[in-house]
């Protein structure tokens, strides 16, 4: 089965060079010796970065599942700067200066919003108004693509003295603006190219012209299928180059591997096939399928690598071999937000609701 090609996720004209382009410097990125954003840089050349802005957003996972499946450094880091290009378009502002061509980077710091909708944990970047607009401080654990005067957007608790609650914002702020201190994640097991770090906001202004909405509920419910969708494709480009790794080294141990992996091709087809009909129509897409997409894809992309480590054998074990870059890749999965906890914890909320119909959809209020 040596002969074997993994169905891609979608071709577009410029697959070829997607592909080769992130081939060629899968290495360098995994060392820090080349920043993914170069990667992003070239192909935004050809408008790679702002496809499905509106209507199918099958193009944009597509170009994020090639570039995953050969480095999922540069797929990661294209996630997190289309959702922020998402984030402005679901409210109507135009894109900031170099954002569509990746000369500045975008963050998106969202994790707290998504976690406080579902009632796992507070937003921690808490906010008070002052003439001209509204003070942070607070911290996010974790945010990437941390690259000087690159965008932000975040989710902001701001006190209501009035009314005696906290609002919700979500604002944007530049990474220079004084007050903010970042401290870099170093060594990390993998990703360690997406400049990645905890945010710090000490007096931190931001303008009124910077809080993009106070519809807080409204806001989610239109960036969740880009987020989700563009997210679960990285992760599945993941496992099909590991799939494709593999698919080489089938006829090892007398091919005792060869049914195995016939079940995950399987599994490969199925959310493949659920994950082009979803991004098709994202605007239609309902919110449970997009959370169990994003496990399901995830928990292929763990088996897959290893399962390609199991094929390859010894030479897979090898520190700075494609193989053990995917299983450490994929190790990331579990901890990148939505987490494995929060989204087994929104789905069972769906099972425990007595068996009514789901109506909740990506265009509803979360």
């Amino acid at each position: 089965m040596s002969d074997v090609t993994i169905e891609p996720l979608y071709d577009y004209p410029e697959r070829e060079r997607v592909l080769a382009l992130a081939a060629e410097h899968a290495e360098a990125v995994d060392t820090g010796e080349r920043s993914p954003f170069e990667n992003l840089r070239e192909i935004a050349k050809d408008g790679l970065l702002t496809l499905g802005r509106t209507g199918s957003l099958v193009p944009q996972t597509a170009v994020a599942y090639d570039l995953a499946s050969q480095d999922a450094s540069t797929g990661f880091s294209l996630w997190a700067h289309r959702s922020t290009i998402a984030f402005f378009d679901a409210v109507g502002r135009e894109l900031p200066e170099g954002l569509a061509e990746a000369t500045t980077s975008g963050t998106t710091a969202m994790a707290a919003a998504y976690k406080e909708a579902a009632g796992i944990g507070p937003i921690k970047v808490l906010g008070t108004l002052v003439e001209g607009g509204v003070k942070l401080n607070g911290t996010i654990s974790w945010a990437s693509n941390l690259y000087p005067n690159g965008v932000i957007v975040l989710p902001v608790a701001v006190q209501n003295a009035l009314q005696g609650h906290s609002d919700r914002y979500i604002v944007t702020v530049r990474q220079d603006v004084p007050g903010l201190k970042i401290a870099y994640h170093r060594n990390l097991l993998a990703l360690n190219g997406t400049e990645s770090g905890t945010l710090t906001f000490e007096d931190v202004f931001v303008p009124t012209e910077d809080i993009l909405t106070e519809d807080f509920p409204g806001f989610l419910a239109k960036v969740t299928a880009p987020f989700l969708l563009v997210q679960s494709a990285f992760c599945l480009g993941l496992a099909a180059g590991a799939l494709q790794s593999a698919a080489g080294h089938l006829q090892v141990s007398g091919g005792i591997f060869k049914q195995e992996f016939e079940g995950l091709i399987e599994r490969y087809r199925t959310l493949r096939a659920t994950l082009l009909r979803l991004a098709a129509e994202p605007e239609h897409a309902q919110k449970r399928e997009l959370l169990q997409l994003r496990l399901d894809v995830s928990h292929l992309a763990t088996t897959a690598t290893h399962f390609e480590l199991q094929t390859v054998g010894g030479i897979g074990y090898v520190a700075g071999s494609p193989t053990a870059r995917r299983v450490r890749e994929a190790t990331f999965l579990p901890v990148q937000s939505p987490t494995e906890g929060h989204l087994r914890y929104e789905l069972a909320k769906f099972e425990n609701a007595a068996g009514s119909p789901i109506q909740e959809t990506a265009a509803a209020a979360s």
